[in-house]
């Protein structure tokens, strides 16, 4: 037996107003993991998460999730304002233990769409275990922009260098 983990920690910058969006984003995540009563959600949010199933007004934002019924980002945020610029914050992500790409990848791109036009957002992670297994471990890159997310894992790039894809 051996304990497998996803890694990762990364910061960038956006809009005050977008960094709020992700806090409330991420309160909601906890609140409903957590099976408590959500906060009202804001217009904003509901704005960048629109409903996937009619009925259901947070159908939009579960389903950056893996599981709608498990909506964890596997991390911690951590956001400060900008002494430079007053109109902006620092918004930095970080996890040991269960770091969730997509998820993550998805709340930054429906969350920050103005800071995107301006420069994307990237980081990567890293898969490791406890114990020497085959395959557990490597990693993966993501890089967010406002129309796409494009993420690879490092074992999808070795296969492409080692099949001559890659130069």
């Amino acid at each position: 037996m051996a304990d497998h983990f996803i890694q990762g920690s990364f910061a960038f910058t956006c809009s005050n107003a977008e960094a709020a969006l992700i806090e409330e984003a991420w309160q909601l995540a906890a609140d409903l993991m957590g099976d408590f009563e959500p906060a009202p959600i804001s217009d904003e949010l509901l704005a960048a998460f629109p409903p996937t199933i009619g009925d259901k007004p947070l159908s939009g934002f579960t389903a950056i999730f893996d599981d709608a019924n498990f909506p964890d980002f596997g991390a911690d945020i951590r956001v400060a304002n900008s002494i430079e610029d007053p109109k902006t914050c620092t918004v930095t992500i970080y996890s040991t233990i269960d770091f969730q790409p997509w998820p993550i990848a998805g709340l930054i791109q429906r969350c920050c769409q103005s800071s995107l036009a301006v420069a994307p957002v990237g980081f990567d992670w890293s898969f490791t275990c406890t114990k020497p297994y085959l395959d557990s471990f490597g990693g993966g890159w993501c890089a967010v922009f406002p129309d796409r997310i494009e993420i690879e894992f490092t074992r999808e790039a070795l296969s492409k260098a080692l099949d001559g894809v890659i130069s």
